[in-house]
């Protein structure tokens, strides 16, 4: 009997291990995080390869994720018309307004994702340019107030995700603006509650993630007696309010 038992929770640890290691796979994949396969039969086409593809109608999207990228190696992608997607996983990939400028010619670009350093206001006000833009993340900007207003630009901004720990509460009434804005994820923005107030007034907005700021509970809970259907994150969890919550 006792070997019988051990047989199962043998099969249930390996299953479980596999289900664990699957979920985490399907969510990376799902945000741009996953791990890179270093493996040579899986290596990625260079940037110029994939700029070449696009160009040749053989697809729609550039995915840089292992190669280190500068502002010249974005010249590739200058006047693109069929780009729709670039996407720059590298972290230490540094691309400043010199590359983003190459991307005021690309009229079909709607997902922008720069994860490295360099994604200042001078770099928003290019990638304003970009009036076919619907998604932009740019996790390690370094943004202010003032340079937020840029995004007025962008009529077609569903989706935003930036960080920055300069831009305060007087940013978030740019973002309350903005015409089209439905999901937005605060990374180290000092916000407080009175920047949380100016969100709860985006009546369009779904989903809503904080990481970092200082809120207080009553704040919180005047946001969803306001907005009661909102998707909320707090730190990487589901706020206990969210209507939304599930087991991650």
């Amino acid at each position: 009997m006792k070997r019988g038992v051990h047989v199962l929770s043998t099969q249930y640890l390996v299953l479980s291990t596999w289900y664990l290691n699957f979920s985490f796979a399907a969510v990376a994949a799902s945000i741009g995080c996953a791990p890179t396969n270093s493996s040579p039969a899986n290596a990625e086409p260079n940037f110029s390869a994939q700029a070449t593809a696009v160009r040749e109608g053989r697809a729609d999207r550039i995915h840089s994720e292992s190669t280190l990228l500068t502002d010249q190696d974005l010249a590739e992608a200058a006047g693109l018309a069929a780009l729709r997607e670039l996407l720059v996983d590298h972290p230490e990939s540094r691309i400043t307004s010199a590359g983003v400028k190459h991307l005021a010619g690309v009229p079909a670009l709607e997902h922008l994702r720069l994860r490295g350093k360099g994604f200042d206001d001078a770099a928003l006000a290019e990638a304003a340019k970009i009036e076919s833009l619907q998604i932009l993340n740019v996790p390690q900007a370094d943004l202010t107030d003032v340079g937020l207003t840029e995004l007025k630009r962008l009529p077609k901004l569903v989706q935003l995700r930036f960080g920055s720990p300069r831009v305060t509460d007087a940013g978030m009434k740019t973002l309350a603006e903005l015409p089209s804005l439905k999901q937005l994820h605060l990374i180290d923005v000092p916000i407080t509650d009175a920047g949380l107030a100016e969100l709860a007034k985006i009546e369009r907005l779904e989903s809503l993630y904080i990481d970092g700021g200082t809120i207080s509970d009553g704040a919180w809970e005047k946001l969803f007696r306001e907005r009661p259907k909102l998707h909320v994150h707090v730190n990487q969890e589901h706020h206990d309010r969210d209507p939304h919550k599930h087991p991650h």
